[in-house]
């Protein structure tokens, strides 16, 4: 009976770290890399590359992704020496971008006539009719405006060709509806008889 215990602990064993090993890819293929270290991807409706260079210019509705980061434009134009991403320039009647925060757990939205990421030091330039917003909580609109990924700071300002003022608007936070207490009884008023 001793031996019979010992096989069915070593069968369980074996079986338990059978299924992990095999589980553990999928575990790990589950968790998101952050975004700049996952493969970018774009899509358009032509390709200038000049690969010497390292400039690629797409042209027509061009859709560049990263991780969750999306950026649309007419015209982009990425900048990639070495096949080291550098920058990405968008314009576009506008140019729109949208990118999930992990912090927030909420998605920026952006849109101006021009876009510029730069990848080395994540950060997005909005040039133009710029506007970025978090849904439900701000919105700000103004001729330029800088938006630093990595410290989540923004910067808004009027430009040499486009003298306007910055706009923000905040939401207010809304408070979920509270239970009403059981304990208190319900102002009454005694039935006339």
């Amino acid at each position: 009976m001793h031996q019979f215990k010992i096989q069915f602990k070593i069968i369980l064993l074996t079986s338990l770290s059978a299924f992990l090993l095999a589980s553990s890819p999928t575990i790990l293929a589950e968790t998101p890399l952050p975004d700049e270290e996952q493969p970018v991807h774009i899509s358009a409706n032509s390709l200038d590359a000049q690969e010497k260079k390292g400039i690629s210019i797409y042209k027509g509705n061009v859709i560049v992704t990263q991780g969750s980061l999306t950026l649309k434009g007419d015209v982009i134009t990425v900048m990639h020496p070495n096949s080291q991403l550098q920058t990405v320039k968008s314009a576009g009647q506008p140019a729109s971008f949208k990118r999930f925060s992990q912090t927030d757990q909420a998605w920026l939205k952006g849109k101006a006539n021009l876009i510029e990421y730069d990848a080395l030091n994540k950060t997005v330039l909005l040039v133009g009719d710029a506007q970025v917003e978090q849904p439900g909580q701000h919105l700000i609109k103004g001729p330029k405006l800088f938006y630093d990924m990595a410290n989540q700071t923004l910067k808004a300002q009027s430009t040499e060709q486009e003298k306007g003022r910055v706009s923000v608007t905040f939401n207010p936070v809304t408070k979920k509806p509270t239970k009403p207490v059981l304990d208190e009884k319900p102002n009454t008023i005694p039935a006339e008889h």
